[in-house]
């Protein structure tokens, strides 16, 4: 069983990342309290299944990672392995001027205090937006239901299922699909989705390109049957573009409590609030609803 050593950027933590959100208990995804360990089952692009165990390594920005393979991995997809994680727990974000200002703004300084601010996502944007999608319009319940229904249609390791490729979802009628996934009116929008990545109509990886302009993606995440402005702006969160406030009814319960006494606020208002933070205004925010979690699970919380 190969174990691996990744080392993070100087600032990154392993468990503010990891429990940045719910993706940790989204299938392939599983995490366990107990070892504080991450799980994910991973296909690699040859079609190899792969198990990965990833934990907290000796220094505070470092990982170990264990994997489990029915043969001997080859260098390549060693490698394959090392991006794939590192991708999942953000090592390319870079956090410094976020840190600076959250440092700046009174009741933000726990935030690099705790090494929060990464955001734990899927090795694909087409993971991430097939999740996205459904997480709208449905309790938390009913998308980890959702979730692990659809990732049933991927390949299996011991009864294990890494996440189904785009050609995996598509190769289904729209019927099939919803049929097995149970996903009422999002079914149809999954598959159509599926079928625009596997005609190449559309191209998720390329918005990771800090080059493209914010809005520009914003734009093209909501022509996406499916993304209106909350699931458009909770993936742009998962692509390091933190321009918009994403905010839904849970961000606006959270302002109200947190910074309002307990009274509801306008969007206008919340967005005055959080336009010290600029670009990053949208992780502020997502930092907010995440506070408790991530203070309670911090080693070195100070409050």
């Amino acid at each position: 069983m190969p174990r691996l050593t990744l080392s993070g950027p100087p600032d990154f933590r392993f468990l503010p990342t990891v429990l940045s959100h719910g993706w940790c208990v989204l299938r392939p995804f599983s995490y366990r309290e107990d070892s504080r360990a991450l799980h994910r089952v991973e296909r690699l692009r040859d079609g190899t299944l792969v198990v990965l165990e990833i934990r907290e390594g000796v220094a505070p920005n470092e990982v170990l990672v264990e994997v489990e393979s029915d043969n001997d991995l080859s260098a390549e997809q060693i490698d394959e392995i090392r991006a794939a994680v590192a991708r999942c727990l953000g090592f390319d974000r870079r956090l410094d001027e976020f840190y600076e200002i959250a440092r700046s703004v009174p009741g933000y300084e726990w935030i690099p205090e705790t090494g929060a601010g990464r955001m734990l996502a899927s090795p694909t944007e087409w993971e991430d937006l097939a999740k996205t999608l459904l997480t709208t319009n449905t309790t938390w319940r009913m998308t980890k239901e959702m979730v692990s229904r659809l990732t049933t249609l991927g390949d299996a390791r011991d009864g294990q299922h890494a996440f189904p490729t785009p050609e995996q979802v598509a190769a289904l009628d729209a019927g099939q699909l919803n049929e097995h996934v149970r996903a009422g009116y999002r079914g149809a929008y999954l598959h159509d989705l599926a079928v625009a990545l596997v005609e190449r109509r559309i191209n998720p990886e390329a918005w990771r390109d800090p080059a493209l302009d914010s809005k520009d993606v914003y734009r093209q995440l909501t022509s996406l049957k499916g993304f209106g402005p909350y699931a458009s702006g909770a993936m742009m969160r998962l692509l390091g573009r933190f321009d918009e406030l994403g905010l839904d009814s849970v961000c606006r319960a959270m302002f109200r409590d947190l910074w309002n006494n307990g009274v509801s606020a306008s969007d206008r208002e919340i967005a005055a609030h959080y336009a010290p933070f600029g670009r990053w205004r949208g992780l502020a925010v997502w930092l907010d609803v995440m506070r408790e979690e991530l203070l309670a699970a911090s080693p070195t919380n100070p409050y």
